[in-house]
């Protein structure tokens, strides 16, 4: 499976708490990257922090139908 296929179903798995979450995190470091200091160096390690949140998202076992 395509790592974007994974990235997909891990995102389809989240509830809305958990989806809200995410996304202010996400704002919160774009919003440090834009409006920082740091200059191209951190908006470069922010969008590879936040290409890794999306590759660490953990895959939730569907239960099982008998």
């Amino acid at each position: 499976m395509l790592e974007i296929e994974k990235v997909k179903e891990r995102l389809s798995q989240l509830d809305e708490s958990e989806a809200r979450s995410l996304l202010l995190i996400i704002y919160g470091r774009l919003d440090t990257a834009i409006n920082g200091t740091g200059g191209d160096e951190v908006v470069k390690e922010t969008v590879m922090d936040i290409f890794d949140i999306f590759k660490r998202l953990p895959s939730k076992q569907l239960p099982k139908s008998n």
